[in-house]
């Protein structure tokens, strides 16, 4: 219900309704403009990183040779595998034909090699997702075969935090 000038209906709920968003794409609009003209320090890093003659680090995958995906350029976090082989694991799908994965299907922590047995039972059917690649040395670089293991997300867990290397934030980390 409006209210009526001129035989004219104002629908005020309307009216107030595109003020405040026009009024909102206004500011919104300066707020991106002054905040997006600096870069980010991950844009910086990255622009670094390539501009110092760095690459992208390899699946790790035997066969795959795509660069894997990058989980944070401001703290040079990397995973060790590639978008589409991540992609296939995920659905429970093979790698594509030619790639192998390397990850195993159970966690290889099951003879202590962390200084603790594995808590789960070496029966266990493992999915997938659950089953995590490490680099045993913590460098996200370091996508050697001899540099990765497979764990549970538990001994992961426990791993990274004795070592310090589960934290890609940690204060001074330098990977490159």
């Amino acid at each position: 219900m409006g209210i009526t000038k001129s035989s004219e209906s104002v629908d005020f709920k309307g009216f107030l309704s595109y003020k405040l968003h026009t009024n909102f794409l206004s500011r919104f609009s300066l707020w991106h403009n002054y905040f997006m003209s600096e870069k980010s320090l991950g844009m910086k890093n990255k622009e670094k990183y390539l501009s110092e003659g760095k690459k992208i680090p390899k699946c790790v995958n035997k066969g795959c040779d795509n660069d894997v995906i990058v989980r944070d350029w401001k703290y040079f976090s990397f995973k060790h595998v590639c978008s589409n082989c991540k992609n296939a694991e995920q659905k429970g799908l093979s790698p594509r034909k030619g790639v192998t994965s390397y990850k195993k299907n159970f966690c290889e922590n099951k003879d202590s090699r962390l200084g603790f047995q594995c808590p789960v039972s070496e029966d266990f059917n493992f999915p997938m997702n659950v089953l995590h690649g490490d680099h045993i040395d913590g460098d996200h670089e370091n996508n050697k075969s001899d540099n990765l293991q497979t764990l549970c997300s538990i001994c992961h867990h426990i791993k990274g935090h004795k070592s310090g290397d589960f934290n890609s934030a940690t204060k001074g980390r330098d990977l490159s």
